[in-house]
């Protein structure tokens, strides 16, 4: 479904609807790493598309890294690597920290209420059980729930590369599904971390995020060798 409006806050465009479908593809798994992407196919892929807005959304997923423009070759969905992963996810702990911290000093009643409604919409749809539309769910509200807890942080420029980074790490995660643990295990480390910002307390809180966070990279890392 095409966003309601567009990432500068006008109506959406077909680019705008090209770049969502695309990332969503290309974050699940459907587009695979080092896939060579033809606008004819993504043409015939996405009906109602034509070749100009797939165009120009291939641009901006270059320039968040999703896709590469090869010289000579096209373009390609860009591909993974253990230091890739490593790199990803330890600037990922550092600028999360920071935005979390900043979240919390500025933290009231509607900070309080969004995480504990987004670690409720989390907790509703844990049990995934293999079911793709609650897995596709499960992703958005996991996606809601990181992106709760930092965006009182007040930096516009710390919240687009949250952003950045943790659609990569989404697509390491997509990548190597089943390698992370429980489902409990995961909702008490989300649970854990949700607590503590609801409490206010910024140590416990960024402590219990980056163990999240560790623990992921760890199993992911463990799975590619």
């Amino acid at each position: 479904m095409m966003a309601e409006t567009s990432e500068h806050g006008g109506p959406p465009t077909r680019a705008d609807w090209a770049e969502q479908i695309l990332r969503a593809d290309i974050l699940a798994g459907r587009l695979k790493p080092g896939e060579r992407i033809k606008i004819g196919e993504l043409v015939e892929r996405y009906q109602g598309l034509s070749p100009t807005p797939l165009r120009e959304a291939l641009s901006r997923l270059a320039g968040s890294g999703l896709v590469e423009f090869v010289p000579q070759r096209g373009v390609r969905v860009a591909q993974g690597s253990k230091a890739d992963l490593l790199d990803v996810y330890e600037i990922r702990i550092m600028l999360e920290m920071t935005a979390l911290k900043r979240s919390l000093q500025k933290a009231d009643e509607g900070y309080v209420a969004d995480v504990k409604k987004a670690m409720e919409d989390l907790r509703a749809l844990s049990n995934v059980d293999g079911d793709p539309a609650r897995m596709v769910a499960w992703e958005e509200a996991h996606r809601r729930f990181h992106s709760v807890l930092l965006e009182r942080c007040g930096s516009p420029w710390l919240l687009k590369l949250t952003t950045q980074l943790f659609e990569h790490s989404t697509r390491y995660r997509n990548q190597s599904l089943g390698v992370r643990g429980t489902e409990a295990d995961i909702l008490r480390e989300h649970l854990n971390i949700a607590e503590a910002a609801i409490a206010g307390d910024r140590k416990k809180a960024v402590a219990a995020l980056t163990d999240h966070l560790r623990l992921t990279v760890d199993a992911l890392v463990e799975s590619l060798e």
